[in-house]
């Protein structure tokens, strides 16, 4: 007969079970399992924005950065995002709108008179123009798509703001068809450019009515009929039925969630939105990245879900790995637990240094690389489009985060693990409905030097397994070939 009651045995088995889970995350190991016959959505890929515009293309390393973010030796990223600019001059009766500047070559030096003698207007314009042509004839890039800001001014129910303050937005009783002709037109010159669109948006952030920057404010129900009744039939009209219409782009994962879910998405091919923290969190002073978004609630009719925009917005330059851990960890979360298809930074390069942007600028002029630089390419380099995520987990607890990718034809695969903590791992590998003879890795911590340093090669045991060590703060990305 046992002396120890009911409550008092169950506190030594949750005691043994929590020393047993401290032992797996310190002095013990950490088990990692892949399961190749468990598989989940499919990669589309991983991109960023082609801006700030002008002072992208007025950089004397424009050449480099542009390698840097889609060239192969950089971040090869295979999605650019640019933006439905509301300045370009429009022909509202032949529905033309101009997306370069009248005899002004897009190769032009931008310390020529001629160029000085363009408006501000103008310059954005020409400049967006040379980095998605740049994008797509040097670099091949497949995907490039635009979002709006605003509707042009005058389309607006106040034309004398570019915010969307005051709940701002399309006038609809006036704009709707115009606007619609404009983003039509708009996609039709680019084509005519040797640009064609894979997607445009027509928001950016529609619920954002706080910021002075251009925004146009939305309700879910009017931008569902827009897209529907509007903005689909335009580009048809103008031949253009292949491109994806994308929405709805709110600042907050959640938010997206609610606003989609309560608008018309017949005619929307990409449902869409962006990584920063919840409107709670903003509400008590948090900025930044989400580093617990929660997958949509809503049924997505198997439509593919991208995140269209993340950066860490708080306003303080961290270029350590504790700023790329929280990029490291806000991917994780959206790949491995919200099942996005695409992951799309905020910005490519800046002038300055903050970490909206993945290439920065030091006061000399060179460029600067944080870590979110590196674990971007950890994700963005090696798994590839049309890869599809398969079931990876880990004893590791919170510190421990993995993600799987593979292609079912060739059988290559990538394992992307996160040691968030302050203290190395011992890792052990287990495979799970397919064996490996070796893995290639490549780790990033605060001291690794260079971009994705290839580690020695990790050979599988008699029994198949693989033994690691995952460094404190790191970030290791697994590459091999299934048996």
């Amino acid at each position: 007969m046992s002396v120890l009651g009911s409550c008092e045995k169950k506190d030594l088995v949750n005691d043994k079970l929590l020393n047993q889970n401290a032992l797996a995350q310190t002095n013990g190991v950490v088990d990692v399992v892949l399961d190749w016959n468990q598989t989940y959505q499919k990669i589309e890929g991983f991109g960023a924005f082609g801006g700030r515009i002008t002072p992208f293309f007025e950089s004397g390393k424009r050449d480099s950065i542009m390698e840097y973010l889609w060239g192969n030796t950089g971040l090869h990223l295979n999605m650019l995002r640019g933006k439905v600019l509301h300045t370009y001059p429009f022909n509202q009766q032949t529905k033309v709108v101009t997306i370069q500047p009248a005899g002004v070559d897009i190769n032009i030096d931008v310390n020529s008179t001629q160029y000085q003698s363009l408006t501000e207007d103008q310059k954005e314009h020409l400049g967006q123009l040379w980095i998605l042509k740049t994008a797509k004839q040097r670099h091949q890039v497949p995907i490039i798509f635009a979002s709006t800001w605003t509707p042009p001014l005058y389309m607006k129910t106040n034309p004398n703001s570019i915010s969307g303050k005051f709940f701002n937005g399309l006038n609809f009783n006036t704009s709707s068809t115009t606007f619609a002709n404009y983003l039509a037109g708009f996609t039709k010159a680019y084509k005519e450019a040797g640009i064609d669109f894979y997607g445009i948006s027509p928001s950016n952030e529609p619920e954002n009515v706080f910021s002075d920057w251009d925004a146009s404010y939305w309700k879910p129900k009017n931008l569902g009929e827009f897209i529907t009744n509007n903005l689909r039939p335009a580009l048809n009209r103008e031949g253009l039925q292949s491109v994806k219409i994308i929405s709805s782009e709110n600042a907050a994962w959640g938010t997206a969630n609610s606003f989609l879910s309560s608008m018309d998405k017949s005619k929307v091919d990409i449902l869409a939105g962006h990584g920063y923290v919840e409107i709670g969190d903003l509400i008590f002073g948090q900025r930044g990245l989400n580093q617990n978004p929660q997958i949509w609630n809503y049924a997505t009719g198997n439509k593919p879900v991208w995140v269209t925009e993340a950066s860490d917005d708080s306003g303080v330059y961290d270029n350590t790995m504790t700023g790329g851990l929280k990029l490291a960890k806000n991917m994780h979360k959206f790949l491995a637990e919200c099942n996005v298809n695409s992951y799309v930074y905020w910005l490519g390069m800046l002038a300055i240094r903050n970490n909206e942007s993945l290439i920065c600028t030091n006061s000399d002029g060179t460029l600067d690389f944080p870590k979110t630089y590196d674990v971007m390419g950890h994700y963005s380099r090696f798994i590839n489009a049309g890869y599809y995520r398969f079931k990876a987990t880990s004893t590791g607890g919170s510190n421990i985060m993995v993600s799987a990718y593979k292609d079912p034809v060739s059988g290559k695969f990538t394992c992307v693990v996160i040691n968030s903590g302050t203290t190395a791992a011992n890792c052990k590998i287990k495979l799970q409905g397919f064996g490996v003879s070796s893995l290639q890795n490549y780790q990033t911590t605060d001291s690794s030097a260079g971009h994705w340093p290839a580690g020695t090669v990790v050979n599988a045991d008699a029994s198949g397994e693989l033994s690691v060590t995952l460094p404190a703060k790191s970030i290791t990305t697994y590459t091999g070939i299934k048996n």
